[in-house]
């Protein structure tokens, strides 16, 4: 009965110990990005209710390999 009670509880501090750790690691990434999405969300939303100004394309990089993965 006692190991058993034992090994429930280190079962259970285990999975704590992997949530904390989990939580390090990704929660203060994803409540950054979050915050940035409802950023720009209304930023959007402002932007919506102006007139939009004259459109523009985004110019061709020069040197487009230095920004491709892996090029060094």
């Amino acid at each position: 009965m006692s190991l058993t009670v034992f090994l429930a509880f280190c079962i259970l501090g285990c999975d704590f110990l992997l949530y904390v750790l989990f939580q390090w690691i990704y929660g203060e990434k994803h409540r950054n990005h979050a915050r940035r999405s409802a950023a720009r969300r209304e930023k959007r939303r402002t932007l919506s209710g102006q007139e939009v100004g004259e459109l523009s394309v985004i110019p061709f990089p020069q040197h487009p390999m230095q920004y491709r993965t892996g090029f060094f």
